[in-house]
């Protein structure tokens, strides 16, 4: 018999994966998984929303055998687990590719183009406008992400739920100002989890992102009676926006904690124990 996340009976309660319940990129800590399940048994509505594609993510939640909505992509899908039921997907147009390649205008780089769940989690990319370091810095993405990768001249005329940047601040910074400017696009600002000194830009279409996914899961599935939210890093702004409690990582960035009524021990104690607590019982 298989599982059914129904309307929220106590309300949700919706985290962040790296940084957040977890530092390791394949496993979540077993004090984790068995506190969410006990959650789940009382009555709470669980939500894991991922920057990562649902392939790499999923290897970290081998352990969660009990009903949770899974947004990958920064929110581009949503699948009702451990079923893999699609909820619902929200792509990019393909005509967008066209404001990417202007944003990259003068920059000797390039970006990546994932291809979602229901093509097998692909990600296309044109390897003869990176540099020899960034070919290095690509090599070990594709790796440890363990991903499909294609080569192409040109990317296909098809939706896809998220590009990828990455590179110093001040590109990242660039980029994002003109992406945001055309009103077409929902740019997050992170740092990479697994590598010092790289940062990404997850984009996404504008009506996507996390927050915004996860509110379109509370008119399907009913919002309850509280929502508790919790990330590290400016892709989580917008799922505690959408909370009546936020929780910060203790390691996230001043943008994140300004905002959050809690802050957590450290991720690496499962400080997110800790703090769920507090918050439930508050």
């Amino acid at each position: 018999m298989g599982y059914t996340v129904c309307m929220a009976k106590r309300g949700w309660i919706a985290l962040d994966i790296d940084g957040t319940i977890t530092l390791d990129k394949y496993s979540v800590p077993k004090e984790v998984t068995s506190y969410l399940r006990g959650l789940s048994d009382e009555g709470w509505s669980l939500a894991l929303a991922t920057g990562r594609p649902f392939a790499f993510a999923s290897m970290a939640l081998t352990e969660f055998d009990f009903p949770y909505i899974f947004l990958a992509q920064n929110g581009s899908v949503a699948l009702e687990m451990p079923e893999k039921r699609l909820l619902f997907k929200a792509y990019i147009p393909p005509t967008s590719i066209l404001m990417m390649e202007r944003a990259y205008e003068g920059i000797d780089s390039d970006f990546l183009v994932y291809r979602g769940y229901d093509r097998g989690d692909a990600c296309f990319w044109r390897p003869e406008k990176f540099s020899h370091e960034e070919h290095e810095y690509l090599a070990d993405l594709q790796t440890r992400q363990k991903e499909r990768w294609q080569e192409v001249r040109e990317f296909p005329h098809e939706p896809f739920p998220l590009i990828k940047c990455f590179g110093s601040e001040d590109r990242l910074h660039r980029i994002a100002r003109f992406l945001r400017s055309t009103q077409l696009f929902e740019v997050a600002h992170i740092r990479d989890p697994f590598v010092a000194g790289m940062y990404l830009l997850l984009v996404t279409d504008i009506h996507t992102s996390k927050g915004k996914s996860l509110s379109r899961v509370f008119q399907m599935k009913g919002r309850g009676a509280q929502v508790i939210a919790a990330g590290d890093d400016e892709n989580d702004l917008s799922l505690l926006e959408v909370a009546d409690t936020k929780i910060a990582m203790k390691h996230a960035p001043a943008s994140v904690k300004k905002m959050a009524d809690l802050i957590a021990p450290p991720t690496e104690e499962c400080g997110i124990i800790a703090a769920l607590k507090q918050a439930i019982h508050k």
